[in-house]
């Protein structure tokens, strides 16, 4: 009897893509990376796992208009915090994603490898278990040495200068982080139009989610309301073009997500918040911070998971019995909140 040749097998079809050039694997990436699996004999399970893996990163660049391998760090950065992993599941995401760059590497000399990249910029690392938040603190410091500051009055746009310009950007950026619970996609593609003040001394954010399209409202807590506003003054004064809230430059163009993470650790160590703190602070913290003030200030985890433009309500659950943990391991009282 005549043994049936897998698809998969080092000599059958799937091997002529896998020895294949760059263009490739980009033309064809889910048949490359089968055939990738085959060639490194990896057990049915785990293949299973790395091909839903694989595919998610596909389906995730392809509606943001990526090309498949194409993707910078902060891209692969983005991917994961838009994903809601835990910590060993982004590490575990990184990971693949930087053995296929490496095999690829052997096919086009020196090609960058994007995913060591995000390892070295912490950006596989996500937040630290259990969930972290800034202590009220924390909170009161940020406030007051650096969207205190950044709210008052801004120098003239056209003189600004460089420093000027990236400082009461930043300041701002912080502002929206903490005061709307943004991640760090959304603060990269926010747009001026999404800002809504027309609420009576209240400022919303219309967000859109690209991946369902569904809409929401974030409000924008008033502490951060004179620090945005300070620095939409001296980005219109000073000429910075396109919609982009927060650009990389006056050109308009986009800032990269490391970037973002580094300014933020930056005005948070200014702060003196990072000073004597154990846990890694990040705009995830921030975010999560935002999402307790709520909690705080009475809000239901439907509530909460609504302004957060969460998946589901049952995300506002978790991050509500995430803050009560959190507040316990830090030995404050707890605030109660409704429960509808």
């Amino acid at each position: 009897m005549t043994t049936q040749r897998s698809e998969f097998s080092a000599d059958g079809p799937q091997a002529a893509l896998f020895d294949a050039d760059l263009a490739s694997w980009r033309s064809h990436p889910e048949r490359a990376f089968d055939g990738w699996l085959a060639r490194n004999g990896f057990r049915h399970g785990t293949s299973v796992v790395y091909r839903a893996m694989w595919g998610k990163l596909l389906r995730w660049s392809a509606e943001r208009g990526l090309a498949p391998l194409s993707w910078s760090a902060g891209q692969i950065g983005e991917f994961l915090d838009e994903q809601d992993l835990h910590k060993s599941h982004r590490y575990r995401y990184t990971r693949l994603i930087e053995r296929i760059y490496n095999y690829l590497a052997r096919l086009e000399e020196g090609l960058h490898n994007p995913a060591s990249q995000a390892v070295r910029a912490h950006l596989a690392e996500g937040e630290n278990d259990p969930t972290a938040f800034l202590l009220p603190g924390e909170r009161d410091l940020l406030i007051a040495r650096v969207l205190g500051p950044a709210g008052e009055a801004a120098p003239d746009g056209a003189g600004a200068s460089p420093t000027a310009w990236k400082r009461a950007r930043d300041a701002a950026m912080v502002a929206v982080l903490l005061g709307a619970g943004l991640k760090v996609g959304e603060i990269r593609g926010l747009r001026t139009r999404a800002i809504d003040t027309g609420h009576a001394g209240r400022v919303v954010l219309r967000m859109a989610k690209p991946e369902t399209g569904r809409t929401y409202e974030a409000p924008l807590f008033a502490f951060a309301h004179r620090a945005l506003a300070a620095w939409l003054s001296l980005r219109a004064a000073s000429g910075t073009l396109g919609e982009l809230v927060f650009p990389a430059m006056p050109s308009g163009r986009p800032m990269h997500a490391a970037s973002v993470y580094r300014r933020v650790e930056l005005l948070l160590d200014q702060a003196g918040v990072l000073s004597a703190r154990s846990e890694r602070a990040s705009p995830q913290t921030l975010r999560n911070t935002c999402g307790a003030m709520h909690f705080e200030a009475g809000a239901s985890p439907a509530s909460v998971a609504q302004w957060l433009g969460m998946r589901d309500f049952e995300s506002g659950w978790r991050l509500r019995a995430a803050h009560e943990a959190w507040v316990a391991r830090a030995g404050m009282l707890p605030v109660g909140g409704a429960d509808d």
